[in-house]
């Protein structure tokens, strides 16, 4: 950002006994292009009015509808025709602004946005209510009788043409209202593109008139479902879908806001929650290799060309509810063995002149682009389909396997989206002690905000920067069935982060001002637009009977606890050094506004668990992995598993035996991966044994987590027993926790 005459207002206002500051023009996120700060303010009072560009403007009565509340009084919203004047707010239409550009003149007479497009003043409009209070996201009435905006002259402009979000509904199913507050969220920031993953092995998650068992049955899993219970959904009828109806209502809602909508049906992999109810549509042959999320038998068959007259009548009506160019169909990750054993699929291979079986995904890419071609649209997928070859180059690639596969599809003259899964998928952790995946890396906020999108590709001509349509955070939802609204965790502030990677030049970016801004202004923004944000943790040092608390902002509040639990908001609160000589048991969090918390974080260096580790060993029904063994779970590596070879199934059972008995007061029994709670017991509860012969029942699994105590002698034997299918097709066991 360029600032000429830095000059910062804190100007004091009483209005009905309330007192605001002015907004720091310094505060903005994404930060513009270009600000000139000017000396003095504009008061908005009750003679202020909003004159339109027309009198159909989506952006007047938006801004209208925002800063309203805050008044006593109200701002009133005129016809276009009327002319300008002085106190008023102005949109304007004008000639020569690039798409998506805008200026903002905050002056004496009034305040002035300009645009060649409604995107523009749009965007000018979201610029403008960041110099509001943020109680102008929430709607909460302030009884102001007059506000003052900062002088200003701010020209702006995306750096980027393509500014995305991507999520997942399938695994995880969020409702209309939830995915239209997305969408507010997104436009905020000045993202606009929505790439909405509708479907994918656990649900199919839209209406298709034609085939109406696609959502009566492939839009739910649990007990007595065709899709068996996933991700924690639970044994009852877990899901959900959107009507076409209500589609178009999100279509509407998002254009209005400057958000396409890029629908992902995933083919011809992750389907199985529609080859489970089409008949005939796979290739009718098994393997015993699942796939990359553990699913069997969902790869549709590439040589029967009934598929493919299925596939045209599904996507003639997708075609229908969405006006965006593209259609995605993911084509990520296929397990080829399916057509691998298929005769038909073998045949086709001989007829086309194929060589290997992968060749097979780029008939099926190719035969999906004629299909969606033939509806008005052009193909989009994962990077996966620029190995297809033949794909026409107006082709829409979201590179997600790393920068090397992204140079690959801008040599090949795709336009190329840059959701690079070690930068931009937000279901990775923020950091080792958090809740989320780890597999493709774990991303800070900091390791957002400094994704450089061009940074790896090489020497670039100017016709292939061209092809680099801009960055896309990406949300993969299988770990978000709990804790409550985990995915605004996942993504916010990571995504405001983005935001500004796809909006601002990279001259003008820098973590430690956007850190900033984020404390300063923005989450208290986020808060009030009522997302449950990330709260940043403490770190906390421990050397010579002393405990050391880093605020991770100079505002922070960090409480603590002394006796293990997570501290509340009644905890004491940190003042300074701690002298202990038992630290093992304070816990410490960081506080903000009313609701919201981090992570319980201890004393680093503190050895926090002092486990007993008796010989144990195992005796078991249950067969593992080759890979995985028994022996990994009686040497006490916690960080180590023993995976199953398939699905549980009831009234198995696995038995850890200790060669003596062991005098403990707790054992812990977690399941899952050692690092997330992913793949373990669903259904079933431990016993436990004084004489391994005669057992006890303790708790049923919650979460794949069981713990008993309360023990009246040694214990001999802890037993874990099924009384379900877990609902995954593998399941992890882990060392006990003996304490």
């Amino acid at each position: 950002m360029d600032y000429l005459k830095p000059f910062i207002i804190a100007t004091l206002l009483t209005a009905s006994a309330v007192s605001i500051n002015a907004q720091s023009i310094s505060d903005l996120v994404p930060v513009p292009q270009n600000v000139i700060e000017q000396e003095g303010v504009f008061t908005i009072d009750k003679h202020t009015i909003i004159i339109p560009d027309s009198d159909e403007s989506f952006s007047a009565s938006y801004l209208q509808q925002h800063i309203s509340p805050i008044f006593e009084y109200g701002i009133a919203l005129v016809k276009a025709s009327v002319r300008p004047i002085d106190n008023a707010i102005v949109l304007r239409r004008t000639e020569g602004f690039k798409p998506e550009s805008y200026s903002l003149t905050i002056c004496d007479k009034g305040v002035t946005i300009k645009s060649s497009d409604d995107a523009g003043l749009f965007y000018g409009v979201q610029t403008l209510l960041q110099m509001f209070p943020q109680e102008v996201y929430s709607g909460e009435k302030l009884r102001l009788r007059e506000y003052p905006l900062q002088k200003v002259i701010i020209e702006d402009s995306p750096r980027f043409p393509h500014r995305g979000f991507m999520l997942d509904v399938s695994r995880t199913f969020f409702d209309k209202e939830y995915i239209k507050q997305f969408l507010d969220w997104m436009s905020a920031h000045k993202l606009n593109v929505f790439q909405w993953h509708l479907t994918d092995d656990n649900g199919w998650r839209i209406e298709i008139k034609k085939y109406p068992q696609l959502t009566e049955k492939g839009a739910w899993r649990g007990r007595n479902e065709v899709i068996p219970a996933t991700y924690l959904s639970g044994n009852e009828r877990y899901g959900g879908y959107y009507t076409q109806k209500e589609i178009k209502e999100i279509v509407a809602y998002a254009a209005q806001r400057n958000i396409t909508i890029i629908p992902e049906i995933d083919l011809p992999g992750h389907a199985l929650s529609s080859t489970v109810v089409l008949d005939g549509v796979t290739c009718g042959t098994t393997t015993d290799k699942a796939s990359a999320c553990g699913e069997f038998d969902n790869v549709w068959c590439v040589s029967k060309e009934s598929n493919y007259k299925i596939l045209d009548n599904i996507f003639k009506e997708i075609a229908a509810l969405f006006p965006g160019p593209y259609i995605s169909i993911a084509a990520d990750e296929v397990v080829w063995d399916y057509w691998a054993q298929c005769p038909s699929c073998r045949a086709l291979m001989e007829k086309e002149g194929y060589k290997e079986v992968p060749e097979l995904l780029g008939h099926f890419v190719r035969r999906m682009e004629k299909i969606i071609n033939k509806h008005g649209k052009r193909l989009a997928g994962f990077d996966d389909i620029q190995d297809a070859g033949g794909v026409g180059t107006d082709a829409l690639v979201v590179a997600w396997r790393g920068y090397k596969k992204a140079r690959e599809s801008v040599g090949k003259g795709y336009p190329t989206v840059m959701q690079l899964s070690e930068y931009c998928y937000l279901d990775m952790q923020y950091s080792p002690a958090e809740r989320g995946h780890n597999w493709a890396a774990i991303i800070p906020l900091d390791k957002i905000y400094n994704y450089e999108p061009t940074g790896g590709l090489g020497e670039l001509t100017p016709e292939q920067e061209k092809l680099v349509l801009g960055p896309q955070g990406g949300l993969w939802t299988e770990l978000l069935q709990y804790p409550p609204r985990f995915a605004e965790y996942q993504v916010f502030p990571r995504l405001a982060a983005l935001a500004e990677v796809g909006w601002s030049n990279r001259e003008a970016r820098d973590y430690e001002d956007f850190h900033r801004r984020l404390v300063s202004s923005h989450y208290r923004r986020l808060d009030k637009m009522g997302i449950a944000f990330r709260v940043e943790p403490p770190v906390v040092k421990y050397n010579d009977q002393q405990i050391d608390v880093i605020l991770p902002y100079p505002s922070a509040i960090v409480r603590y606890s002394t006796d293990g639990s997570d501290p509340i908001r009644t905890s004491r609160v940190v003042n300074g050094t701690i002298v202990t000589d038992s630290p093992e048991k304070f816990r410490f969090a960081t506080f903000w506004g009313d609701n919201l918390q981090s992570i319980p974080v201890a004393p680093e260096g503190v050895v926090l668990n002092h486990w007993l580790k008796p010989d144990v060993r195992i005796e078991t029904d249950i067969k593992m992995k080759s890979n995985t063994p028994l022996t990994n779970i009686t040497g006490y590596n916690f960080r180590q598993i023993a995976r199953s070879d398939k699905r549980l199934e009831a009234g198995q059972a696995l038995t850890y035996i200790f060669d003596e008995p062991v005098q403990c007061t707790k054992i812990g029994i977690p399941t899952g991966y050692a690092h997330i709670p992913f793949y373990g017991v669903s259904d079933g509860y431990v016993e436990y044994s004084y004489d391994g012969k005669t057992f006890i029942k303790g708790p049923e699994f919650k979460r794949y987590y069981a713990e008993i105590s309360g023990f009246e002698a040694p214990v001999k034997a802890v037993r874990i027993v099924i009384t379900m299918p877990n609902d995954g097709s593998t399941c992890c066991f882990q060392n006990l926790r003996i304490e």
